[in-house]
């Protein structure tokens, strides 16, 4: 009897499952609509940002790599039960009121930064807090693919410029080479290094932040040791930066100015972030080893 009652009952869990996906999807085809008229020319000027600035030009895969990640969670998340929540439509109504702030005030950042906060609510207010757990890092993710806002930036810029010059200098006296510092200009006996905006790593250091979180999330077992390896990026970044101004220093003294100019140039830049990278890899490879041993000597301790 019970067994006739089970089968009996399957039929309409599954109608009535379909019922709600059904819904769940016109919601969301009705919401991506909704969000594309709104959202479409805030949308168009990031698409011709990352065209036009070096900086975020890795901004174009940002949002493919996190549908990705969403994409391999859809087990998950089709297994997890649907609790939708009120606060989820409190996020939307705050994303909203700070696109409308933003777009007033004709502050880019705010009116990109508010697409994530709705997309987050949305899948709160759908689906559930349990949900958005599951997609955070994705969500959160989103954010290498939006700039700065400017003065932030240029506060960046200005301060890693001072630190790259900075360690350019003191590396070149190490390695013998007389060289005289005013700000960001290298004066050396054979050539004239002016740091610039584009010498001073923010890009390099936006790009490997991007890589190392997405590398930590994948594979390291903890939050606390994916936060760890994620700011790590952080510090190596800025030393290579400060190593690449030395090693175009030391080139354009002993072969000539030319190593520091077109294609010498940017391929160290390119190498640098390599070599970062690398780094970051071993030293990712360095805390997978020590984490057991670190393990058993707190068990026996």
């Amino acid at each position: 009897m019970e067994r006739r009652d089970a089968l009996a009952s399957g039929p309409d869990e599954h109608a009535h499952r379909s019922s709600n996906d059904r819904l769940t999807l016109a919601a969301v085809s009705g919401l991506v609509l909704a969000v594309g008229a709104l959202y479409g020319p805030v949308l168009l000027k990031l698409w011709r940002d990352w065209q036009s600035d070096e900086s975020y030009s890795h901004g174009v895969l940002v949002a493919p790599i996190a549908a990705l990640l969403v994409w391999r969670q859809r087990e998950r998340l089709r297994r997890l039960p649907r609790r939708p929540s009120s606060g989820g439509l409190a996020i939307v109504i705050a994303s909203l009121l700070l696109f409308a702030a933003g777009s007033l005030a004709a502050e880019l950042f705010s009116t990109r930064i508010s697409l994530i906060g709705l997309l987050a609510g949305t899948i709160i207010y759908l689906f559930g807090w349990k949900h958005l757990r599951v997609v955070a890092f994705p969500v959160g993710f989103l954010v290498f693919m939006i700039p700065l806002p400017a003065l932030v930036l240029d506060q960046m810029t200005q301060s890693l410029q001072l630190i790259a010059s900075g360690m350019g200098e003191q590396l070149l006296r190490a390695a013998a080479i007389p060289v005289f510092r005013d700000g960001n200009v290298l004066t050396l006996p054979t050539i004239t290094l002016n740091v610039t905006d584009a010498c001073s790593g923010v890009r390099s250091l936006v790009a490997l932040l991007a890589v190392t979180s997405l590398v930590a999330y994948l594979d390291e077992p903890t939050a606390a040791s994916a936060t760890a390896l994620t700011l790590s990026a952080v510090p190596l970044a800025i030393g290579l930066n400060g190593l690449r101004i030395a090693f175009t220093g030391v080139a354009a003294a002993r072969f000539g100015p030319q190593m520091a100019q077109g294609f010498v140039h940017e391929a160290s830049g390119w190498a640098m972030f390599v070599v970062a990278f690398l780094l970051i890899w071993l030293l990712h490879r360095v805390m997978r080893t020590a984490r057991p041993r670190l393990g058993t000597a707190l068990e026996h301790a």
